[in-house]
């Protein structure tokens, strides 16, 4: 597969089951349950949130780590052994892998398959599993020498490495933990291990949020998020980040000022304890109160990450703070962010509007007010930016709205906060593309910096086809004429199509300057080690930025400010 080969490994951190000999188990079990617990300074709490000493330049964020612990050995996958012996870890090498991040709202996961022989774990003694998976591409030399023998481990990859620019670069790409584990006797030959895992969300959705355990709402919203987690062991090791980190994290006490809303009750207890209960995750708590203040709440690693549901999916392009990307020249022409191109190293593409689903839609938000038995609502967009619904034809132009119902808001401002969130959300999926490529780098760059990899849900790149003599596509030749309007209205009108449609679709095509940025919203890896083969599939989105982007009132937007220390 020319002079790099893709290569992969899972570092997995195996917990061996006590049978019987749980009484070690047992004496380390808190007196009181996460049911009782009534507050963040519960003394059951074990872990202290810290600054993290390891975070870039200019961002704030609060590790949790218990008192006297060493922070670096604190996450999840990085515990290597146990106090009781029944801890370790291993790397091996699987013979294919899957990965993928699948947005905002749903965990990322990996399946993979390895050969028992390389790893003869049965998972009758195994009591949990966490995993890291690594993923990246190695030079041909590297794999000469490690089929002879001579250097590394047959088929291994580093950990990290250094980049063409100098930068140390990671391939690790998920952590989490296995849902399943699995041996596969099917083929008699070659028995398979089979594994299903998800990331770290998969820890704060298996913890039931205790009812009387709250969000302090007069601490910033990362801070009070730290020490809300922090009342959970198996929380240790886990950091909370608000991003971007040129914004001050909101309060809730004043954000929320004026308003029924309290978040110091905490979620509402389940009662009867039946099948009917309503229970409430730690993930499903922290989303309804980051939502509240028009937030969003997601994992990324072993990060807890705070952020304003407009500035993650927003039209400026800002690149993150992580982000190992560095613009490249071209030809003598700088390029700013990762670029596709369909005709180069694309192989697949569709562009797609559904018109059922991501129409063009407005918000409303109700609530009912019990103090003045009331319903609040507010709408988004303001009258003037509200989106219009229009059919073929003559028909009058309507709207289109999207309801939705939220408790214990009493003022009005707030409540519009919460439809923009929402109105972000939605609004940002009108267009949507899919691109499969076999590549793991974008334009430009090089087979041994598979820098697509490092994408994560939120960046940008551009979409691109190939414009140049060398070798044109069906779609450069077809763009190339509808670019210039008298050429396009040439192609329309030889194709059949009548000199009034021609003439007003070219024009139309002209006027739009196609948007070429779009966001990652989800991307699938696959790979398998017997072929050499890899394939990628990007998921983005985008919306016609003019029509759609849309403020709150004067006063009401949130701007970006310089952080205050904490």
């Amino acid at each position: 597969m020319g002079d790099y080969f893709p290569r992969a490994k899972i570092r997995v951190v195996l917990r061996l089951d006590e049978f019987g000999d749980d009484s070690r188990l047992k004496k380390r079990v808190p007196e009181k349950t996460t049911k009782n617990l009534s507050g963040t300074t519960d003394p059951r709490s074990a872990l202290v949130p810290q600054l993290d000493s390891t975070a870039p330049p200019g961002v704030t964020r609060y590790v949790l780590v218990a008192r006297g612990s060493d922070p670096s050995t604190a996450a999840p996958q990085s515990r290597m052994r146990s106090a009781d012996d029944l801890t370790f870890d291993f790397e091996v090498v699987p013979r294919e892998a899957s990965w993928a991040q699948n947005g905002v709202r749903t965990a990322d996961t990996l399946h993979a398959s390895i050969r028992y022989a390389d790893c003869p774990i049965d998972p009758r003694l195994c009591r949990a599993v966490a995993v890291e998976f690594y993923f990246g591409t190695i030079p041909e030399d590297d794999h000469v020498a490690q089929v002879r023998g001579k250097q590394l481990p047959y088929y291994a990859l580093p950990a990290g490495y250094t980049d063409p620019h100098g930068q140390q670069r990671t391939n690790l790409r998920f952590q989490g933990f296995v849902d399943k584990w699995e041996i596969d006797w099917g083929n008699a030959a070659e028995p398979m291990i089979r594994i299903e895992a998800r990331d770290n969300s998969s820890l704060l959705i298996e913890q039931e949020c205790p009812p009387r355990l709250v969000v302090a709402a007069d601490k910033p919203l990362d801070r009070a998020i730290a020490d809300y987690l922090a009342n959970f062991v198996q929380f240790s090791g886990l950091t909370v980040e608000y991003l971007p980190a040129t914004d001050t994290p909101p309060t809730m006490d004043k954000i929320l000022s004026g308003t029924a809303f309290r978040p110091h009750l905490g979620p509402v207890p389940s009662k009867g304890g039946g099948a009917s209960s309503q229970k409430m995750s730690v993930l499903d708590y922290l989303t309804d109160v980051a939502r509240a203040c028009a937030h969003s709440v997601r994992i990324d690693g072993t990060t807890v990450i705070v952020q304003k549901v407009r500035s993650l999916m927003t039209s400026s392009g800002e690149q993150r703070t992580d982000d190992p990307f560095v613009p490249r020249v071209v030809g003598g022409r700088t390029i700013q962010q990762r670029q596709v191109i369909y005709g180069r190293s694309v192989r697949e593409m569709t562009i797609a509007r559904n018109f059922s689903k991501q129409v063009p839609t407005n918000v409303e938000v109700r609530c009912f007010y019990s103090d003045r038995k009331k319903t609040l609502v507010a709408r988004f967009p303001q009258k003037d930016d509200r989106q219009a619904y229009a059919l073929p034809g003559n028909t009058q132009p309507d709207q289109k709205w999207a309801v939705y119902e939220v408790s214990g808001i009493s003022d009005e401002k707030v409540l519009r906060s919460i439809a923009q969130g929402i109105y972000e959300e939605l609004g940002r999926h009108e267009v949507q593309v899919t691109v499969k490529t076999n590549d793991l780098w974008s334009f430009g760059g090089d087979q041994l910096d598979p820098d697509v990899l490092d994408m994560k849900v939120g960046d940008s790149f551009d979409l691109l086809t190939n414009r140049t003599q060398e070798e044109p596509a069906t779609v450069t030749q077809v763009e190339q004429l509808l670019t210039a309007q008298q050429r396009g209205e040439r192609l329309l009108t030889s194709a059949g199509f009548s000199d009034e449609f021609a003439r007003a679709y070219a024009t139309a095509y002209t006027n739009a300057g196609f948007l070429t940025t779009f966001r990652l919203k989800t991307m699938k890896v696959d790979w398998n080690l017997e072929s050499d083969h890899v394939s990628l599939e990007l998921g983005a989105i985008n919306y016609i930025q003019v029509r759609a982007d849309k403020l709150l009132p004067q006063g009401e937007e949130t701007s970006s400010t310089a952080r205050k220390a904490t």
